[in-house]
């Protein structure tokens, strides 16, 4: 099986991020300088009709530019802190890798402006499957697409997030992008992974959307699933292993 990530596309956009709050950074340096120049040395008299409008000019200078240095420290962070990789991901392909054949493509850390981010994606002849990874430990039940989690008191509370309602939302974004690109009759598969064995975690499902599983058992428990047969040909595998991995 082959194991990649877009690791240089994803560093390149970390780059662009950087040089643009960069860019919105000086912007909003300058309009902050321009204003305090303006406080520093009034173009208009004060006590004048027009002082008024004036001086809420410079002072909406001023907080416009400094809120334009703060979208810039934003863009910053999320420039350092993109990821270039994802560890649970490798964990996934480590594990695949043991069964699957170099027919199998396991893409980590997708992230695209046209899809959103995906933990990761396996593509080969039985089509598309669409990884949402939880490192969580814990007790899970799943019923549909809701989710309840056990806290230590043994009381059970919604969960604070919904892999389902995720990983639904992945899969549609996409089939609407094979379908933009020829790729329409490319099944598109999910699944859920707790990268935890028991008894770390416990799950429990009832008519699950999604398949859900620990790592240990992901592929048994989606044997009848997406690899209960061949789909599409190694044509079509190759050209969604293209699409998916492609520079932006």
């Amino acid at each position: 099986m082959h194991n990649v990530a877009p690791s240089r596309a994803l560093a390149r956009r970390s780059r662009q991020l950087l040089a643009l709050a960069l860019v919105i950074g000086a912007l909003g340096a300058f309009i902050v300088a321009l204003g305090i120049l303006m406080i520093m040395i009034p173009l208009v008299a004060e006590g004048s009709g027009s002082f008024t409008i004036y001086n809420l000019l410079r002072d909406g200078l001023v907080v416009f530019g400094a809120l334009l240095f703060l979208v810039a420290l934003g863009v910053a962070i999320r420039a350092a802190t993109w990821r270039t990789d994802n560890d649970l991901a490798h964990e996934v392909g480590r594990y695949l890798g043991k069964t699957l054949d170099a027919r199998y493509t396991l893409i980590r850390n997708v992230s695209r402006r046209d899809l959103g981010y995906v933990d990761a994606i396996l593509v080969g002849p039985p089509g598309v499957l669409v990884f949402r990874l939880i490192p969580d430990k814990g007790v899970f039940a799943n019923e549909g697409a809701n989710w309840m989690r056990q806290n230590q008191k043994g009381e059970w509370l919604p969960w604070r997030i919904s892999p389902t309602r995720e990983i639904v939302a992945d899969i549609q974004k996409l089939r609407s992008y094979l379908s933009r690109i020829n790729l329409s009759d490319v099944p598109v598969y999910g699944v859920i992974v707790f990268m935890k064995e028991q008894p770390a975690v416990q799950l429990m499902a009832k008519e699950p959307v999604v398949p859900l599983t620990h790592l240990g058992t992901l592929i048994p428990n989606i044997q009848e699933s997406y690899f209960a047969r061949d789909r599409i040909d190694a044509g079509k595998v190759s050209n969604t292993v293209r699409s998916l991995y492609a520079r932006e």
